[in-house]
């Protein structure tokens, strides 16, 4: 995980990436509103920025590296991420939830990094997906239902495995896997940060579920 000496400035924000410093891991304090502390942000309080980075570091890096499946250029990414939302903070409108703006820079962020080395990984973003899922399954699209209670109950050869499992999903499916189980984020909310319906989202979820579960099958202790 990257280290805080490695994290953007965070000064008031401006044009530019700003002149301060960020003090990680000093508590959430009271329950604000991201859009909120955002706002707050904007207006200059890097206190704001502190809290907002210590919520949704770690859920942003996994995002990335389940993504890249490189961590240094996971933290690298991340380094980008963190500085376009500072670059961009006075520009900040709550029109939408936060979180639905920051995956949109983190997904953002992604595109460059493929359109300039893996283009044909943007390709599999858009790929169509079927209608043949089985009808038992089209009713367990909820990942942290469905797939979670697994991961919780594995040593390290079943998280490798589910890891692996991950990786080899279809592109497209595996980034609104990601963006559900790791962000935490509706199948609407997907569907705002990736330019797609939300019943695209809900099958590119469903069917990553049933991979998962399908490869996962192995590792269970059911009969």
């Amino acid at each position: 995980m990257p280290q805080a000496s490695r994290l953007p400035a965070a000064g008031a924000p401006s044009t530019e990436d700003g002149a301060g410093s960020v003090r990680v891991g000093e508590g959430d304090g009271a329950a604000e509103a991201d859009e909120a502390l955002m706002l707050r942000f904007a207006g200059g309080d890097v206190r704001a920025f502190e809290r907002i980075y210590d919520r949704h570091e770690r859920a942003v890096y996994r995002f990335l590296l389940r993504s890249v499946r490189i961590p240094a250029l996971a933290d690298e990414l991340l380094q980008e991420v963190w500085t376009s939302l500072i670059r961009n903070a006075r520009g900040y409108k709550p029109q939408a939830l936060f979180t639905t703006w920051l995956y949109r820079i983190a997904r953002s962020r992604l595109i460059d990094h493929w359109r300039a080395r893996a283009p044909d990984v943007l390709d599999s973003l858009d790929e169509p997906v079927g209608s043949e899922c089985d009808a038992t399954l089209m009713d367990l699209i909820a990942a942290d239902a469905s797939v979670q209670p697994e991961i919780r109950a594995m040593d390290r050869a079943q998280a490798r495995a589910f890891a692996a499992a991950v990786e080899d999903l279809p592109g497209a499916q595996r980034e609104a896997f990601l963006l559900h189980v790791e962000a935490g984020l509706t199948h609407e909310q997907i569907a705002a940060v990736t330019g797609t319906g939300s019943e695209t989202v809900k099958s590119r979820i469903r069917y990553a579920c049933s991979k998962l579960r399908t490869t996962m099958q192995p590792w269970r202790n059911d009969p």
